[in-house]
């Protein structure tokens, strides 16, 4: 029984740990029916301080997750007039989870019924929590017009490809909501 109950707690705890929570925010009344060109607004993300975001190989990840997740859905990159800016902020920040799980169950015996009870034992974990967020603006009116936000845990990579590989996967999920309601 135990170790059934311990094994559940890790398939969860690992399946927590795979997870991106995405969102959206928008300008209602933004025209976002016609685009087809986009370029970056910044050449590079605000610097920091901390050496995690402040990557240039994780910065030519995630612009070239953009960049292929765009084009893909031919909206093309644009040296001139674009219909799109687009920007990107990448946050750490460190939180705590705890987990209480009941460990022992116990009653009494025959000369001490009134003993017994329930064993729990409850785990404190520190982690990294990532957030980011893609900002598409209007290069008609510099307005933003959306806002997608991914949020999910830091992990170390054995290697470049396996980093990559995630920063797509995030962005694609991230992206998948612009245009909001359906729109082209």
């Amino acid at each position: 029984m135990r170790i059934s109950t311990v094994t559940f707690l890790a398939v969860v705890a690992f399946a927590g740990c795979a997870t991106v929570q995405v969102s959206q925010d928008y300008d209602p009344n933004a025209d976002m029916s016609r685009f087809g060109t986009w370029q970056w607004r910044d050449p590079v993300q605000d610097a920091t301080g901390d050496i995690r975001i402040d990557n240039p190989l994780l910065d030519k990840r995630i612009r070239h997750a953009v960049e292929a997740h765009l084009a893909s859905r031919n909206i093309s990159p644009s040296q001139g007039q674009s219909d799109l800016y687009l920007t990107y902020h990448l946050a750490i920040e460190q939180k705590i989870q705890s987990d209480t799980y009941y460990s022992t169950m116990g009653v009494g015996s025959y000369y001490h019924p009134w003993y017994g009870g329930v064993g729990t034992e409850t785990r404190i974990r520190q982690y990294d929590e990532s957030r980011l967020t893609i900002d598409i603006y209007s290069a008609g009116t510099s307005a933003l017009m959306w806002r997608g936000v991914g949020v999910f845990r830091l992990r170390n990579h054995k290697t470049p490809g396996e980093a990559a590989e995630e920063i797509r996967k995030i962005v694609d999920m991230i992206l998948s909501q612009f245009p909001p309601g359906g729109q082209p």
